[in-house]
């Protein structure tokens, strides 16, 4: 019997390293594999993330529209997050923790790998039109993306201007 489409084996979908445009392209950031379109998802993102220790998986970020979860499969990453007129913080977490994001709160967020192990995470998210970003933890990013991709910019997220 042939398996449908929307069924995939997660080593059969290509892993990429994700990366920022020049000139934030230096930084190393997680490895994934795009199950959700690989799957033919059209709403909802799905990815397997490997984080390599000493990497984050993106720039501490906020969407306006998108809601985005995370389940930690194994190893220790840390959740930096930026809440609306707050100090960033980090949280330890661990295989078997899910995180949520509800869109358009302005809490800021990231993983990093501060420890010695590879870890490893589901990534959820919501892919909606007219979704924006802001980046209060990355300056010059938050410019570059300002000037960049207006239109996908986030200029009124709560607390972060």
């Amino acid at each position: 019997m042939t398996r449908p489409s929307y069924i995939v084996t997660t080593a059969g979908v290509p892993a990429t390293e994700a990366a920022y445009p020049p000139p934030f392209a230096a930084e190393k950031l997680s490895i994934g594999r795009d199950l959700g379109t690989a799957a033919g998802s059209v709403r909802l993102g799905v990815w397997h993330e490997r984080l390599l220790p000493g990497r984050r998986s993106s720039f501490t970020h906020a969407h306006s529209d998108e809601e985005e979860a995370v389940y930690v499969l194994t190893g220790t990453p840390h959740l930096r997050v930026i809440a609306p007129g707050a100090a960033p913080e980090e949280h330890p977490l661990a295989a078997g923790d899910f995180v949520s994001f509800p869109a358009g709160t302005g809490i800021a967020h990231c993983l990093v790998n501060r420890g010695p192990d590879e870890a490893t995470m589901l990534i959820i998210g919501e892919r909606r039109a007219g979704d924006r970003a802001c980046y209060p933890d990355d300056p010059a990013f938050e410019a570059w993306h300002t000037a960049e991709r207006p239109d996908r910019h986030w200029i009124d997220a709560p607390g972060h201007r």
